[in-house]
């Protein structure tokens, strides 16, 4: 990993063409983000700026040449390069991974209430997605089965998608954060990530949103809600990655920990709340460990 983020730092032409050639693959979209964030993070804005543009001309040059217009290079600029060029740049203006999450995620929520106005039944939109994703499948959108899931989804979708572009620009960020102190601030990363705790006025916000979700049908409410509470899973995971180091437990009981973590997202996301008020590395945190 040291080697890759060396090669990305040599020179404007790395960083661009290491920002560009994982964006042609939608499952390591993350990998080119993490490149433009280390140059944002270390560079500053205006290296992150001409390395986000000269990716995106050389992607559109590619995509014209593959497909016939480079209007594709428009994906992973708005979806992953932007996002993750907004968190960078408060990161590096901040120093606090806490206020660059909660900048994340109200930007985040901010999305959802433009979405839900753009588009008063978000349901209806989502189920017209749905349909032609059905159609490019080769399925049937009229089948029982296919209208029943989609009764179910579709009104879920928007904070889903939310969420999901969030944790995809975060993912990203650390990715490249790691990589900045591989080279330049060996630990660092791991001490920061260790003492990530969210701030108290935002913990309320995202409390009173899930608390009112529970009363209301899904919607713009429990959209929110979904955002604003996703960011703390990423906390509940520094708080175990803390504990495991502290207490000088093997990691590779970590491995056991993200896999179990998809099926129980919101206990995490709890825990991570807990911890804001409860300060669970200092209640249960032992000698400290080197694991």
């Amino acid at each position: 990993m040291r080697a890759i983020a060396g090669f990305i730092m040599r020179s404007r032409f790395t960083a661009i063409t290491v920002v560009a050639a994982p964006a042609l693959l939608p499952l390591l979209f993350w990998l080119s983000g993490a490149a433009l964030a280390l140059v944002a993070l270390r560079r500053g804005p205006s290296e992150g700026a001409l390395v986000m543009a000269g990716a995106t001309l050389l992607l559109g040059v590619i995509s014209a040449g593959l497909i016939g217009t480079p209007l594709a290079a428009l994906q992973p600029l708005l979806l992953i390069w932007l996002p993750v060029l907004l968190l960078a740049l408060v990161l590096r203006a901040t120093v606090s991974l806490a206020r660059t999450l909660e900048t994340g995620a109200l930007v985040a929520a901010a999305g959802v209430l433009v979405f839900h106005v753009l588009h008063p039944d978000p349901a209806a939109f989502w189920t017209r997605v749905l349909e032609q994703v059905a159609l490019l499948m080769g399925g049937d959108p009229a089948a029982e089965t296919w209208q029943r899931a989609t009764a179910e989804l579709a009104p879920m979708l928007t904070g889903l998608w939310a969420v999901n572009m969030l944790a995809l620009a975060v993912a990203s960020l650390l990715l490249g954060r790691w990589w900045q102190a591989l080279l330049y601030n060996p630990g660092g990363f791991r001490a920061e990530f260790h003492e990530l705790r969210l701030e108290v006025w935002f913990t309320g916000i995202a409390v009173a949103a899930a608390a009112l979700a529970l009363f209301t049908p899904a919607g713009l409410v429990r959209d929110l809600s979904l955002v604003l509470t996703g960011v703390f899973v990423l906390q509940a995971l520094a708080v175990v990655h803390a504990l495991f180091a502290r207490r000088g437990w093997h990691g590779g009981w970590l491995v056991g920990v993200y896999l179990l973590l998809p099926l129980a997202l919101r206990p995490v996301a709890a825990l991570g709340i807990a911890d804001v008020f409860l300060d669970l590395r200092r209640r249960f945190a032992g000698p400290s460990g080197q694991a």
